[in-house]
């Protein structure tokens, strides 16, 4: 009787071993951040897409990605097209800033941007997108109306990751605990 109780007690715990090894093991679902940027030539803030002649896409521009926890900060470009794209990208809601040199551009639109790359909203984000204007007050968007970012930042996910991979071994262990008590209450009955 002795002898199946310490069976059943070292199946549990390996299969309990087994599931939290799994756990640490797993990753996490990625996702991506794709846009681009153009030349906004009214100063509206509206610029992709929109068939006002002259709103082609801007190359070059530095893009920063910072995670949520700012534990992950990625620079980029945009490429020739004026697009660029994060591929990837864990989850988080992220900060994604256009940084183009300000001798030459202003940026019109929002900056920067909150994409979320969550299972909840979706792990891929598009059309995050911005518009920048002349920045030297001549040419192309030279009498840009500048539309100002709002201040603000996003809400934080920090601790998402780890919480519920402990929630589910602790799961995992009651589990394991309750059939290892159900096996001992069935000996004592026979």
């Amino acid at each position: 009787m002795k002898k199946m109780n310490v069976i059943y007690t070292l199946l549990s715990l390996f299969v309990l071993l087994f599931a939290a090894a799994g756990l640490a093991n797993a990753q996490e679902e990625r996702g991506a951040i794709h846009g681009a940027i153009y030349i906004d030539v009214n100063g509206d803030g509206v610029c992709v897409n929109t068939g006002v002649e002259g709103e082609d896409p801007v190359a070059g521009v530095p893009i920063e990605f910072v995670s949520s926890d700012e534990a992950v900060v990625i620079n980029l470009e945009t490429g020739a097209d004026g697009t660029y794209g994060l591929v990837a990208a864990g989850q988080s809601i992220w900060r994604v800033t256009a940084k183009p040199d300000a001798s030459e551009w202003t940026v019109t639109s929002e900056n920067p941007l909150y994409p979320p790359v969550l299972p909840e909203t979706g792990l891929i984000q598009t059309d995050v997108n911005f518009c920048v204007a002349n920045g030297s007050g001549s040419g192309v968007g030279g009498d840009a109306v500048i539309v100002l970012p709002e201040s603000g930042a996003p809400a934080s996910t920090a601790g998402l990751g780890t919480l519920i991979p402990a929630l589910s071994v602790m799961g995992i262990l009651f589990i394991a605990i309750g059939v290892v008590l159900e096996v001992r209450r069935r000996q004592t009955i026979s």
